[in-house]
């Protein structure tokens, strides 16, 4: 495909993206028509940091589970996929281990997803791990360390972004153009691509997943999805009651970016009651979901209950 074609593509794609996002916003109004959202919910049962109910301790322990098998996974794209998912569990101290040792892998592409996840996940202590990580071999791994270090309000990396912006930093350039076309490529499910992106949120635009709406947009049967979960994203900022019931629809969404995105939102909820709506996505048919899942499971979950 020639260039004048790539262009044309994306301009539609983002096309599509906003009329999605117009049609979800309609589709939106008639389900809170349709659907009772409740005035008041019940007083969340536990905090994460006190004890979990005991019907809660399965679901965390599964939850965990997840991301522990994940560090044997030898396949690098659902390896780092669950990398950038633990990155939205929050600093404790389980997180930081395991995404520590991933700092020392001897793959660029985990160091990179975990250098990310240290920034989505802010955790302060690792910020001189991630000014090491600033002089990487891989030029992908020094992106997305600065920008996870920016993330925390240290401006370590700044000299490298301003050498991005006035092109003097072609290797940087190159070596992310490069991990685009290698995710892509390995990606036979396009909605890895997408929630991997998800994941690294704003931070996205300056790493491999920059294009990946567009991109999901166009290989995707349903073009309204991308629309719904940049909406579950916004709610997450919100922990109304109706924020809340908005996104607990969204996590039985047929869209597998639209559950994901909707479980990751609801991981900041800071109720610990939505555990319970959670659990199901553990079992859920795509793998990306159930990371999504996960890691707001153990987002709500205490401190110190799993992950060794």
């Amino acid at each position: 495909m020639n260039r004048a074609a790539i262009l044309g593509v994306l301009a539609a794609a983002t096309g599509w993206i906003l009329a999605g996002s117009q049609s979800s916003s309609a589709q939106t109004g008639q389900t809170s028509t349709a659907t009772k959202v409740p005035s008041k919910r019940p007083t969340p049962s536990a905090s994460p940091g006190t004890a979990a109910p005991l019907e809660n301790q399965a679901t965390v322990t599964q939850a965990w589970k997840l991301f522990t098998d994940s560090e044997a996974e030898t396949k690098l794209l659902q390896r780092t996929a669950a990398l950038l998912a633990l990155g939205n569990a929050g600093d404790r101290p389980e997180v930081v281990h395991m995404l520590g040792k991933a700092m020392d892998d001897t793959h660029p592409e985990v160091r990179r997803a975990a250098a990310a996840a240290l920034g989505l996940a802010r955790v302060h202590s690792m910020i001189p791990r991630l000014q090491k990580a600033l002089d990487d071999s891989s030029p992908s791994v020094r992106v997305a360390a600065a920008r996870s270090l920016w993330q925390m309000t240290d401006y370590s990396g700044s000299e490298l972004f301003e050498r991005i912006l006035s092109g003097h930093a072609p290797s940087e350039e190159k070596g992310m153009r490069q991990e685009v076309h290698h995710a892509m490529a390995k990606a036979s499910d396009p909605s890895y691509i997408f929630v991997m992106g998800l994941h690294e949120g704003a931070g996205a635009f300056l790493g491999p997943y920059a294009l990946v709406i567009p991109v999901y947009t166009y290989l995707s049967t349903d073009k309204t999805a991308p629309g719904r979960a940049a909406v579950a994203a916004l709610l997450g900022e919100r922990h109304t009651d109706e924020a809340i019931a908005a996104l607990e629809i969204g996590l039985v969404d047929n869209s597998a970016v639209v559950r994901a995105a909707s479980a990751i939102a609801l991981g900041k909820s800071e109720r610990a009651e939505e555990i319970t709506h959670l659990a199901p996505l553990l079992h859920d048919r795509k793998h990306v979901v159930r990371l999504a899942a996960a890691a707001a499971v153990v987002r709500l979950s205490p401190a110190g209950s799993g992950g060794k």
